[in-house]
């Protein structure tokens, strides 16, 4: 697949063809139609916060479930999804995540 590669800070991302490993137990694989780019990404591009690189940036992901682990129970192939690595607070439990 490709992605946009982070190798550093104040340097541009380089798109590359990357290799993914096959899911584990617990994990799911997402073909990403789309990625939103927020602060938190910028924040790694200007250097204020760190990370090993090389990287792929972005936790905003929607996309379609390509492949699932042997424990995965809650997704199937197709299932059409979005990702967020964020914990999800009270507002967003109750179905007001716009108000988080």
């Amino acid at each position: 697949m490709q992605a946009a590669v982070f190798y550093g800070p104040q340097q541009e991302l380089r798109l590359e063809e990357v290799e993914l490993d096959a899911p584990c137990e617990h994990e799911v694989l997402v073909r990403t139609v789309a990625s939103g780019v927020c602060y938190s990404d910028l924040h790694f591009v200007e250097g204020h916060y760190t990370i090993p690189a090389p990287a792929v940036l972005g936790h905003e992901a929607a996309g379609i479930v390509e492949a699932v682990g042997s424990a995965v129970m809650d997704v199937a192939l197709g299932d059409r999804v979005i990702a967020c690595l964020s914990v999800f607070c009270e507002r967003c439990m109750s179905g007001e995540p716009f108000l988080c």
